[in-house]
């Protein structure tokens, strides 16, 4: 318990301070990539946490079929129906440069169509020098998951998050390593993370959430509950979209990653309004309960008491 409020408390450290003066967009412009015609609620989910943890704009970049529907939850999203479009890539480039961080794989699919459109997105992304000089956040979720090959991110100066579940992981270190385990240790995931060229931090979702990075593992023993409705795994991405722009602005701190930050971030707020929701709606718990429950869970972590 002592870790767990130290880490807290260094976390508050990658909060910007909201002033006045502030202007639009200052405190994240996140993309997410993802929602095909089968998956809307994933991308929805985790755009709108992006918002409620504390993001000024978040982008959509979904299927055409699929961009009427996630407009349709909420007015706060912009949507921007291009990822199965011929020309994907081109259309969805300019918007690359405006965003702080970009989270791919919410409702993405396994059509090969937005497949190969993410592949040439990350190829873009880890060849161009201004996302490069930005160092821009990439956080793999779901799907995404699949496109990640030993060299994808080899030339790229950003962090790159990979968000697994235990299944997840599973086949990610099958592909990378040769290995399968369903009940994978810190030296699995540093294994596969060898493997991986590039600047990685991995977040294995599961009872305790396990960080890890090529110079230190971190667990997070934040409490969630035991209703595990579909939806949590894309709030934990969209909210560390948000944190992980915000970590870009921090050199290491009392000798802690400012990514691996960012992750104990992501993890507790989810966790914690998870345990949250789930006191008062027990089994009738959904992810929209838990949502709307991120406000008071981030003001309850971070913000009472900060300096």
């Amino acid at each position: 318990m002592e870790f767990h409020l130290k880490m807290l408390k260094n976390c508050k450290i990658l909060l910007p301070t909201l002033t006045n003066n502030l202007h639009k967009g200052q405190c994240g412009r996140i993309g997410i990539i993802g929602g095909c015609e089968e998956y809307t609620g994933a991308p929805y989910y985790a755009a709108i946490s992006a918002l409620r943890t504390g993001a000024d704009l978040v982008y959509v970049f979904c299927f055409k079929s699929a961009a009427p529907i996630i407009k349709s939850y909420s007015p706060e999203l912009i949507v921007l129906p291009y990822l199965d479009s011929p020309n994907a890539l081109e259309k969805i480039k300019p918007w690359l440069q405006k965003l702080h961080s970009l989270v791919v794989g919410p409702g993405l699919g396994s059509d090969m169509i937005a497949q190969n459109t993410v592949k040439d997105i990350f190829q873009y992304i880890s060849g161009n020098s201004s996302l490069n000089k930005n160092q821009v956040p990439i956080i793999a979720d779901a799907d995404s998951l699949t496109i990640i090959e030993s060299d994808t991110f080899k030339n790229y100066s950003g962090c790159v998050y990979l968000t697994p579940n235990v299944h997840e992981f599973s086949k990610l270190s099958l592909r990378l390593i040769n290995h399968q385990t369903y009940k994978p240790t810190g030296d699995d995931i540093q294994a596969v993370l060898k493997k991986l060229d590039g600047n990685y931090t991995l977040i294995l979702k599961a009872e305790e959430d396990m960080i890890v990075n090529k110079r230190t593992t971190t667990i997070n023993r934040e409490k969630g509950s035991s209703r595990r409705c579909g939806g949590q795994g894309d709030i934990l991405a969209g909210s560390l979209g948000t944190f992980a722009y915000w970590a870009t602005k921090q050199n290491k701190y009392n000798e802690c990653d400012p990514e691996i930050l960012a992750a104990y971030a992501a993890t507790s707020l989810t966790k914690y309004a998870n345990k949250i929701t789930f006191e008062s709606k027990e089994r009738s718990m959904i992810t929209t309960d838990i949502i709307k429950n991120i406000p008071k869970a981030f003001q309850e972590l971070f913000t009472k008491g900060k300096d």
